[in-house]
């Protein structure tokens, strides 16, 4: 069991490596907009679109860069120290915990593009 743990935490980090790079570097620059963090605001203007996709995009590989870094060897010494049963765990855990953490990105993504543009994707002046 703490195999297969191992290789959805392997998969889900290098996913949201991959995925944060893509949105990070590689968003679609052309009106079709079709991969990447979509929203009625973010796709309102190009600009909107490359603040939205370059923001999450950062979140995304620091998140998936702490989860192998951090996580991995966790699951690992706890296997090594303290038995299958911990290590399973604490994997499970550290999954749960990992989406919320990715979950939570993507909304604060969307709030702050909320706070920054109009619904016409201009950029709010602040006063």
């Amino acid at each position: 069991m703490i195999d297969i743990l191992l290789i959805v935490l392997i998969i889900m980090s290098s996913a949201t490596i991959f995925g944060g790079y893509y949105m990070r570097f590689q968003a679609p620059k052309d009106k079709e907009m079709k991969y990447g963090l979509r929203t009625k605001r973010t796709q309102a203007s190009m600009s909107a679109w490359e603040y939205a996709n370059r923001t999450c995009g950062q979140c995304w590989l620091i998140t998936g860069v702490i989860e192998i870094l951090l996580g991995f060897p966790a699951v690992l010494m706890m296997y090594n120290f303290k038995g299958e049963k911990i290590a399973q765990a604490l994997a499970f855990v550290y999954l749960v915990f990992f989406v919320i953490g990715l979950s939570s990105t993507v909304t604060s993504v969307i709030k702050e593009t909320n706070s920054r543009f109009d619904e016409n994707g201009r950029p709010i002046e602040k006063e």
